[in-house]
């Protein structure tokens, strides 16, 4: 088949992680610059949906919450903007990084009844993002757009993984997706309270999907057309290195266990994923070596095999196997760890997603 004739169809996927998630925003600019370019040149490209969960979630819901693909770009630069913390230059580095424990402007400010702690079940009030929420994503366009979104909470009470999206998912029916879904995807216990939403009249109480999945691939591999005729390329942003060196404090400690709690499932997706690339290409094999017209129940296995999709995974590790301190801190929004990782998110993922590109002509 012909890679220039061929419709192509992009799946991304976004990982919370707090600031980690500037490397997204790097990352995700430079794949939006490859598709407008590829478009450009008359290559039937385009984003076919989008899943996030926490600050992935975030991220997810600006790029769909847009006009086109370069205002996806500027909602994103414009929420990255507000979400940074702008100490004087001359503060030094790791005070900077720290800051986020007193607040974050625009995202959560610390609760003032202390007199009440033993009570608390969570440290912050996350208010200030539904503001930010509002004011940087389009919920009418998000809502209308033909690139599915999917995000994803857990549900307090019941333990079952949540997800709202922009259009059906198999059974489960689509949601008008509002700031609440978002914060209610991105409220990690327990710095952050759960978020109620309420549902059929009956309210609902949310905390961060990444609890129970840091990683949605399914549902971006749900969303792809079927048919012989579409190149699948399931775009996986990786903020979780397995290796790392050994954590030399305790906050290094709780970060390394982060990485290793909401990292290890991407190795189980993704393998899943590939047993079924086989398994498909088997049965597409066995097929054409069989007289037709195959017995019905045959047929209908065959059929089901079939309606699986066959997907290019392309994982792009974002953060480097250095230490933890600085790197890999959930906490750094400081101006210098925000642009340095968008940077080096931006480089990474350009790099690694040219030679796919280059492939459109």
């Amino acid at each position: 088949m012909n890679a220039a004739t061929t419709r192509t169809e992009i799946g991304l996927v976004l990982q919370g992680g707090g600031a980690l998630g500037a490397y997204e925003f790097g990352a995700v600019t430079a794949l939006l610059e490859l598709i407008e370019q590829a478009t450009a040149a008359g290559r039937s490209v385009g984003l076919k949906a989008v899943t996030g969960v926490s600050i992935g979630a975030v991220n997810a819901a600006c790029i769909v919450g847009a006009l086109d693909l370069a205002d996806s770009r500027r909602r994103l630069s414009d929420l990255w903007e507000d979400l940074m913390i702008k100490a004087p230059s001359f503060w030094p580095t790791e005070f900077k990084r720290d800051l986020s424990f007193y607040g974050l402007p625009h995202f959560y400010a610390l609760r003032p009844d202390l007199f009440a702690i033993a009570s608390w079940t969570y440290i912050y009030d996350t208010e200030p993002l539904l503001g930010t929420l509002s004011c940087h994503i389009d919920f009418e366009r998000l809502n209308a757009n033909e690139t599915g979104l999917a995000i994803t909470a857990v549900d307090v009470e019941k333990g079952v993984l949540k997800r709202f999206a922009n259009r059906s998912l198999g059974a489960e029916q689509a949601t008008r997706i509002g700031p609440r879904h978002v914060l209610a995807s991105a409220s990690l216990p327990p710095q952050f309270p759960w978020v109620e939403i309420e549902e059929n009249g009956e309210p609902h109480r949310y905390w961060d999907g990444g609890i129970v999945d840091n990683t949605p691939l399914g549902d971006a591999i749900g969303a792809f057309s079927g048919g012989p005729d579409v190149t699948r390329l399931l775009v996986i942003m990786n903020l979780f290195p397995l290796e790392a060196q050994p954590p030399h404090s305790l906050l290094e400690v709780a970060e390394r266990v982060d990485q290793l709690r909401f990292g290890n499932r991407l190795l189980q997706d993704k393998a899943n994923a590939e047993r079924i690339n086989d398994l498909v290409s088997t049965v597409e094999a066995l097929v054409k070596l069989v007289p037709s017209p195959l017995p019905s129940q045959v047929q209908e296995g065959v059929d089901r095999a079939s309606a699986l999709k066959l997907v290019t995974p392309i994982e792009i590790p974002l953060t480097p196997k250095k230490s933890l301190t600085g790197d890999y801190g959930f906490r750094d929004f400081s101006r210098e760890g925000v642009e340095t990782r968008r940077t080096r998110g931006y480089t990474i993922a350009r790099e690694r997603l040219l030679p796919y590109f280059q492939k459109f002509g």
